[in-house]
């Protein structure tokens, strides 16, 4: 009886998605090596590799997930070459992907979460989509955040949102950023091999770059000091928001 109940539930769950594997894995970790270095052309290498990863060595949602994650980082690129344009075509792609990781594994929080940053991005891209983008983005939010409070990219999307949605009060912002810092620190120095590698550089480079918008570069220099002590490769913030970081702390 017991047996029975417990299958009964297991079946009536939400699916999750199984490990990525190994082959996966490394190629995902070659696509984030490329994203950090600002190579185009190792990205595009990586989405057709992944593309092309047999089906049987890992789950099919999460070679999506990595699809949606190479299209995400392209579109940053994407943005010095064809502008705002490029970007909308990349994160349309990325949606896709993602949207398609959450039809083969519903309970898939980390292409939730990624679905949501994408979504974001597609709303600051394409203003005519906000309508259509916002309600789909609100709810899975709320489900990522009811799901995994601990996740450190649950932790950092929150408090970039807490930061950058519209109408935050000074005090409201400061406190975003103090979380936005417990996030970064939160990350792991090596992730477990069943979960997404990109994150802790990542999350210390964009504190550091919110921090120099914000009028804070001693700050700004901390955050992006971090973030190229986890990744010396990281090309914008030790080329770009380091340097601008640098120059603003000395001129005060």
């Amino acid at each position: 009886m017991m047996l029975t109940l417990a299958l009964a539930a297991a079946l009536a769950a939400p699916a999750g998605p199984g490990g990525p594997g190994r082959e996966l894995q490394r190629l995902a970790a070659g696509a984030r090596t490329a994203d950090l270095r600002g190579d185009w052309s190792g990205l595009l290498r990586a989405h057709d590799a992944i593309a092309g990863v047999p089906e049987s060595s890992s789950s099919r949602a999460w070679i999506e997930y990595y699809l949606g994650y190479v299209d995400w980082r392209q579109s940053s690129l994407a943005y010095m070459g064809t502008g705002m344009p490029g970007v909308a075509a990349c994160l349309r792609h990325a949606q896709d992907h993602l949207s398609r990781a959450l039809e083969l594994a519903p309970a898939f929080t980390e292409a939730r979460l990624l679905l949501v940053i994408v979504d974001g991005g597609a709303m600051n891209a394409e203003a005519s989509r906000v309508a259509e983008l916002g309600p789909r983005l609100g709810a899975n939010l709320r489900q990522v955040i009811a799901e995994a409070p601990q996740n450190p990219r649950v932790k950092y999307l929150q408090a970039f949102m807490g930061y950058y949605v519209p109408g935050r009060t000074r005090e409201q912002k400061d406190a975003a950023l103090a979380d936005w810092r417990r996030a970064a620190e939160s990350f792991p120095r090596r992730p477990a091999g069943d979960e997404p590698e990109w994150g802790r550089a990542e999350s210390w480079a964009w504190l550091g770059g919110t921090l120099l918008a914000d009028g804070k570069p001693d700050q700004a220099k901390d955050a992006l000091e971090q973030a190229i002590a986890d990744r010396k490769d990281f090309w914008w913030a030790r080329d770009v928001a380091l340097p601008q970081a640098t120059r603003a702390a000395h001129a005060r």
